[in-house]
């Protein structure tokens, strides 16, 4: 049995989370886990694995690999065929093309809680929801905007994690590779 593919996305990693959590010593708990056809992209906290017993088993396995390097970043998982659809459903593709690192897609762990205040937002930042995913579209620095990720998971009253579009493509792409790989 090859379990289902999944991609977890592992919320905040920075340099205070490489020291504990290295992507190399990430790669190797999941497989101590159980976890099959583990890989990392990039060094964002972004992990492929293959697991037994469902969804639900799985995030809760995961996040508790990253427990136990002693930290309690969220962990939110999507699949294959959703990443797919994330990127075939972008709404904001002259971004995708003009400006792709300043696109980006948050991750919503659960639905959100509010959501009035998107079809409000007045700009410059364009907004899309799909399901539970949020593409926002900042024309500038991600830095120097009046709606940062932070302001927006607060806003939505869900755990979110963010990607910028040129990592949302990434990730499909290799996940794409391990599917058919089987």
């Amino acid at each position: 049995m090859a379990g289902a593919l999944y991609i977890g996305l592992i919320r905040a990693i920075g340099p205070m989370t490489h020291a504990k959590m290295p992507m190399a010593a990430l790669r190797e708990a999941c497989v101590n886990a159980g976890f099959t056809d583990v890989a990392t992209v990039l060094a964002t906290g972004n992990v492929l694995f293959r697991a037994e017993g469902g969804r639900a088993a799985a995030l809760r396995k995961l996040q508790g690999v990253v427990n136990g390097f002693g930290l309690d970043n969220a962990v939110i998982l999507r699949t294959p065929a959703e990443l797919a659809r994330i990127v075939a459903g972008n709404p904001f593709a002259d971004a995708a093309a003009d400006h792709p690192s300043a696109l980006v897609v948050f991750f919503l762990a659960d639905p959100p809680r509010d959501t009035d205040w998107l079809a409000d937002h007045p700009g410059p930042e364009r907004l899309s929801l799909s399901g539970l995913d949020l593409y926002v579209d900042y024309p500038g620095p991600i830095a120097t905007t009046k709606l940062p990720p932070a302001k927006v998971e607060k806003r939505l009253g869900v755990t979110t994690t963010f990607r910028s579009w040129n990592t949302v493509v990434k990730l499909a792409a290799a996940a794409f590779s391990l599917e058919k790989k089987g």
